[in-house]
């Protein structure tokens, strides 16, 4: 493993707290959602409700290769519904992961999730950007439930219909606090904002859109990212976005469930829900007769989990003709803190009946591992995943492609 300071990568949450676009605009403070240029030196930050994660890329060859990497726990009650209520103590914290690190770049990229977080693929009449831009408001309200002078929104023109009647729009819409809490933290941590993502979007930058593994641009794969707060199920078809869908189901789910057949506090609950699985795996434990108690109560949060998952994968799957390589989700990819737990990927993939695999952002891709060791990239870049395509961004352009509202 790469160098570090004692207190990175020893704790064990690993929740990872979760990223939806980046079109269009100047940087301004402001505006929430912004479009990155030119930035030589970019730190990914992905503030979770559970941990922090940061890290820094490098130039390597014809690639890139993991510069710095940490993470650090996310100061207790915090952030609330995606909103970062407490700055100050997540500047701090922000400030000490980077030190630990030695992560010295100055350009930010934070990124916000959620249901609140709204992705649709909308038709809007023809118009040219500069119009849509001064119309934006009003035609999202159409779109979105929430209230307009209370969202940041943005867009990217995907092209026009066949008819050449309307046009198809990425419309993207998050609550202003969310976005601009980020901004802040940023700016108080001594960072440069230099633009706020979506994580879902991040996350298949990350691994898909590095990847080596053909998989990802034939046919559908599914991208979960198994978080602290919730779950984001996300689908690429031929390397493009094709769907993205926020489950209120994730990591804190199994540990409150423990808290309250236990009567611990959250930490003591959260060591447990890592310890149910250290003699048993997942899979072991869901074959056994005589049941863990910690398990008995977490399964069946895991497994509505589960159904909605396939709900979710079903709901793309009807949107093609049967028999159609685009409607059938030929491989299930695991991110986040809870995915790490021993026996998850066999476990979902019983009850998914589709092969899947934990995330390995740094292996088979064009961003190598550097000086940090296999056992690192194994252990760790499920849970930097995010972090990692929010570095990168600098490299992303616009979205080409929209995801379908699950």
């Amino acid at each position: 493993m790469g160098a570090r300071s004692e207190n990175v990568f020893t704790h064990p949450c690993y929740e990872a707290g979760t990223p939806q676009i980046v079109p269009v605009g100047e940087v301004k403070k402001d505006v929430g959602l912004f479009q990155l240029f030119g930035k030589e030196s970019i730190v990914g930050i992905d503030i979770g409700s559970s941990c922090i994660k940061a890290v820094e890329v490098e130039p390597s060859g014809s690639g890139w290769r993991l510069a710095n990497a940490g993470i650090q726990v996310t100061p207790l009650d915090s952030c609330r519904d995606g909103v970062i209520t407490n700055p100050l103590d997540v500047s701090q914290a922000i400030k000490a992961l980077l030190r630990s690190v030695n992560i010295r770049g100055q350009g930010a990229i934070a990124a916000v999730s959620g249901s609140q977080v709204i992705v649709r693929q909308v038709q809007f009449p023809r118009m040219n950007e500069a119009s849509l831009r001064k119309s934006i408001r009003f035609e999202a309200s159409k779109y979105i439930s929430a209230s307009m002078d209370d969202s940041v929104v943005e867009f990217h023109i995907l092209g026009n219909t066949e008819d050449g009647e309307v046009m198809n729009v990425m419309l993207v819409a998050a609550p202003r606090d969310m976005v601009e809490s980020r901004v802040s933290v940023l700016e108080m941590a001594g960072l440069e904002p230099i633009a706020v993502d979506v994580e879902a979007f991040a996350l298949i930058h990350s691994l898909s859109d590095y990847s080596s593994d053909d998989d990802f641009r034939k046919g559908a794969v599914a991208l979960i990212d198994m978080g602290a707060s919730h779950t984001d199920v996300n689908i690429v078809t031929n390397g493009d976005f094709a769907l993205t869908r926020n489950i209120p189901i994730a990591g804190d789910s199994f540990t409150n469930a423990i808290k309250s057949l236990t009567g611990f506090a959250f930490q003591d609950a959260e060591k447990l829900k890592f310890e149910m699985t250290l003699q048993d795996s997942l899979e072991q434990l869901s074959s056994q007769e005589a049941e863990n108690k910690c398990w008995r109560v977490v399964q069946p949060l895991l497994d509505e989990l589960l159904r909605e998952v396939r709900r979710s994968i079903h709901y793309y799957q009807s949107q093609f003709p049967e028999g159609t390589e685009q409607a059938t989700v030929k491989k299930i990819v695991l991110a986040g803190g809870a995915a790490r737990m021993p026996g998850m990927a066999a476990y979902v993939s019983n009850k998914l009946n589709v092969p899947v695999d934990i995330a390995e952002v740094f292996n088979d891709s064009l961003i190598s591992p550097g000086r940090f060791t296999s056992d690192f990239t194994e252990e760790y870049g499920p849970v930097l995943a995010i972090a990692t395509g929010l570095a990168l961004k600098d490299e992303a352009g616009v979205v080409s492609e929209l995801p379908m509202a699950a």
